[in-house]
């Protein structure tokens, strides 16, 4: 079969894959699914960084360059691939034919549409697959709460032994959201410049087509011990996942 035949044959059915993979959410339609593309729109490969020194060789670079989390296959098939920012934005096309990386922007009318940043992260997380978390085991001191700082210093609590705070229950929480929106936002966790992993199962990020600086880009967190949609900026030789939106 000729080069041009197979590059048609993968885009048919990729395409075919993440339509079948999409969600509409208000106006928009997103993928359901986190990316997990090796090669670009146009065939080329992107570069895969399987060690440390690859991968932050790459953004020193300024390079595009995927991973799995941990360098672990089965990572991959759970939660899709990690890129860079420098994949996110090459010139050859991440996102495959009629679809792109959201901007900023559209990320914003996602989470408007949700009721907005503060409730948006419950409704967009999955209901399976984050970690549980514990709150309690100390609360402020009832006694002695509202003494002012002078009278603090002159008259001790007996309650807390001028501690202030006093053992509390611990209450154990579920971190899975309610997917209301269809989003199935999983915690794939990220990678740091120097190749480091963290927080697969506590959070999962998802990059922005936006530049904030000439060394960071926009993107979207979920956590597990939240119900936000956290906007930050992070560096953009970090390996975060990624969705499309329509075009």
């Amino acid at each position: 079969m000729k080069i041009a035949a197979l590059i048609f044959l993968f885009f048919v059915t990729f395409s075919g894959y993440i339509n079948s993979q999409s969600i509409k959410i208000g106006t928009q339609v997103w993928t359901a699914k986190n990316l997990d593309v090796a090669t670009f729109r146009n065939g080329d490969a992107i570069p895969q960084a399987k060690t440390n020194e690859e991968w932050e060789a790459a953004g020193e670079n300024k390079q595009p360059a995927w991973c799995y989390y941990e360098n672990n296959t089965a990572n991959g098939t759970k939660y899709g691939k990690l890129y860079n920012w420098y994949a996110v934005v090459d010139a050859r096309g991440l996102a495959p034919g009629g679809w792109h990386v959201p901007t900023d922007e559209e990320w914003t009318v996602l989470s408007t549409f949700l009721g907005g940043e503060a409730v948006a992260g419950k409704k967009m997380k999955s209901t399976s697959g984050w970690n549980s978390y514990t709150t309690g085991g100390s609360k402020t001191c009832p006694n002695c709460a509202n003494w002012n700082a002078e009278y603090r210093k002159k008259v001790p609590c007996h309650t807390c032994k001028d501690t202030r705070s006093v053992a509390a229950p611990k209450v154990s929480h579920v971190g899975n959201g309610t997917n209301s929106c269809g989003f199935t936002g999983l915690p794939g966790g990220f990678r740091s410049y120097s190749g480091n992993f963290y927080y697969v199962g506590n959070g999962g990020y998802w990059w922005s087509a936006s530049e904030s600086n000439v060394s960071d880009a926009w993107l979207r967190g979920l956590y597990d011990d939240d119900s936000t949609l956290g906007r930050f900026t992070n560096y953009k030789d970090y390996g975060f996942s990624v969705r499309c939106v329509r075009d």
